[in-house]
């Protein structure tokens, strides 16, 4: 990818979104040791970064891009990289140095296809343990090694994307916050929350950033097969990756359970492209 500045001298939209008053209960920019990005490489996750460094102008010596792998150790050959997206791991690269930031890549001891054999089911929208167990408790285990320490959390979640989402505080105190010998602070901040689906495009527009190649194919930069994908997105990635795709029918095999259903039939993943809903159990 070409790495190019965005001109700052003319941009300065993402103070637009910035917060009227920081929430109760939390600390003001310049207290906190650190403040940590979650980044999927998605454009939430973009439009989160661009508004701490050019909105909230915190330093960039203080920002940490964090991202969580759910297909685990990348160099580990036996746990196959069936789930994240190939060209993610290259976008980051590009936009961390766009934005001249420290980008740390953690993961799990297990995949997600380990967790979904473990559990001999894949996540639903009722249990998401896909980001539970892949995402946030692998950020909460990574972030309990400091001590003494004041740290801003910053998630790209948004309230346009769902009602459970829009239920959620912008802020809250994380689990990971510990008192007393470990004096350790961690605050949990959803900056975007109010933000639309067309706004934080145009906000990476604004500053030259370059979408995730994912968005060619799919709505959302979640897993190549993500359980929310539409017919025709689960269509593309069969395609793109042909054979993932028959390793992950023969997972449902394997497992008696389908990663798609609809008003409590399950659907095969080859009979949920073809539309042709004809049910396996």
């Amino acid at each position: 990818m070409v790495v190019e500045q965005p001109n700052l001298n003319i941009i300065r939209t993402a103070e637009q979104y910035v917060l009227p008053q920081l929430p109760y209960g939390m600390l003001s920019m310049e207290e906190y040791d650190e403040v940590h990005i979650n980044v999927s490489g998605g454009i939430d996750s973009v439009a989160t970064t661009l508004v701490a460094v050019y909105g909230y102008h915190i330093p960039k010596e203080k920002i940490k891009l964090v991202h969580m792998r759910v297909d685990g150790d990348p160099n580990d050959k036996s746990k196959r990289q069936l789930f994240d997206w190939p060209q993610t791991d290259e976008y980051l690269e590009y936009f961390a140095k766009v934005l001249d930031l420290p980008l740390i890549v953690i993961w799990g001891d297990k995949s997600l296809e380990e967790r979904i054999r473990e559990r001999g089911k894949f996540p639903d929208s009722k249990c998401r343990f896909c980001t539970s167990y892949m995402k946030r408790d692998v950020y909460s285990k990574w972030v309990r090694q400091f001590d003494d320490i004041k740290i801003l959390l910053l998630t790209g979640e948004r309230s346009e994307e769902s009602t459970e989402r829009a239920e959620k505080d912008v802020f809250s105190v994380h689990s990971a916050n510990a008192t007393g010998k470990k004096n350790r602070l961690v605050h949990w901040l959803k900056p975007i929350k109010d933000m639309l689906k067309f706004q934080v495009r145009q906000l990476a527009s604004d500053y030259g950033i370059e979408l995730h190649p994912c968005y060619e194919w799919v709505s959302r930069c979640s897993c190549k097969f993500c359980i929310f994908n539409t017919t025709a997105e689960m269509s593309r990635t069969s395609r793109l990756f042909p054979d993932d795709w028959e390793y992950l029918k023969q997972m449902e095999r394997d497992l008696g359970h389908t990663m798609k259903s609809k008003k409590g039939k399950s659907f095969a993943l080859g009979a949920f492209i073809k539309e042709d809903q004809i049910p396996l159990f």
